[in-house]
């Protein structure tokens, strides 16, 4: 799938610093989920405009979200994000620190109850969220089955879709459900592994981003604290994963969400299937829909001006919210 060529850039030093920095103020923690499991929580205090709820992706941890912080800090936004059981510093589930298995899709979606009451317990106004490719995923199932706390959403290259690439979806549905009755399900999917460190121009760099210099920022991160490094998916994560989506693109499921959403798509996404975007997109009552046609799967790590478009649209839709 074409993908924008990548972009490299020469940072300026407080540009470099906003990537590779958490806003002062962050306050880091663990919170123990209702079965005890500890997810880590990075928690910047109430601002003037209200509180946002940030879901990242797979294998993505706070880190990453650095210079999101910031600007959501500079636009007088407070902030919550924490790593997903199972990956970044939370405690991990699969069969090695670096297999990327799940849990259940279910326990996630507890998880995100949780931290949804957690959040909002620590804000005075509406909470709103902005959720990334799996995040936007489980919030819009949280949504779908009637789960609130949330005022409004935006959703960036959720997951409604997997491209599963080489084979393709239909192909990778089977291979997984195969391979987990076969008891494989705690394994890498064929040609994964451990993390290892992205390289410029490769496929994994188009598919993301076509900022050079953001796409560094993971290596850099895991390079300095490991621990973050999170290999590829199991096939009991993919089989996992394809029976969630059909829970959330079943008849009905999307009708029901009553919450104002705007989903922001990149037009080419190796990872995720942006047509199933725009059909769920399109049953949501209210739904915005936003493309971006030089835009890879990682939005708000785009190169600029893209990015701070991007960054614009999501916050124009979330100010909206009425504050006490």
């Amino acid at each position: 799938m074409p993908c924008a060529m990548a972009a490299e850039h020469v940072p300026e030093p407080d540009d470099w610093l906003r990537r590779h920095r958490l806003p002062d103020g962050a306050e880091q923690s663990h919170v123990l989920m209702p079965d005890g499991w500890p997810v880590r929580v990075v928690h910047l205090p109430q601002r003037d405009k209200g509180h946002i709820l940030i879901l990242t992706g797979r294998a993505d941890f706070a880190e990453k979200y650095a210079e999101v912080l910031h600007d959501l800090a500079d636009a007088g936004w407070g902030a919550t994000i924490f790593d997903w059981r199972g990956q970044g510093l939370s405690r991990r589930v699969g069969k090695t620190p670096q297999h990327g298995a799940s849990p259940g899709f279910p326990v996630w979606l507890r998880d995100l109850a949780s931290m949804i009451e957690w959040a909002s317990a620590r804000s005075d106004g509406p909470l709103v969220a902005m959720a990334h490719s799996m995040g936007g995923h489980l919030l819009l199932r949280h949504l779908a089955a009637g789960g609130g706390g949330v005022a409004r959403a935006v959703l960036l290259a959720p997951m409604i879709g997997l491209n599963v690439q080489p084979v393709g979806p239909g192909i990778g549905r089977w291979l997984a459900g195969v391979q987990v009755v076969r008891g494989k399900g705690d394994d890498y999917v064929w040609g994964g592994g451990p993390w290892q460190p992205g390289r410029p121009g490769e496929q994994r760099q188009r598919w993301l981003t076509s900022d050079i210099e953001r796409f560094r920022d993971e290596s850099w991160w895991i390079g300095t604290y490991p621990a973050l490094a999170l290999g590829s998916v199991t096939w009991g994560w993919l089989d996992d994963a394809f029976a969630s989506i059909d829970a959330l693109t079943a008849p009905g499921a999307a009708e029901g969400i009553a919450t104002p959403v705007q989903f922001q798509i990149p037009a080419r996404d190796g990872l995720v299937d942006c047509a199933a975007t725009r059909r769920l997109a399109a049953r949501i009552p209210g739904a915005q829909l936003i493309e971006y046609a030089d835009g890879a799967h990682e939005l708000l790590r785009e190169a600029d001006p893209l990015r701070q478009q991007v960054l614009a649209d999501a916050l124009a839709f979330l100010d909206m919210i009425s504050l006490p």
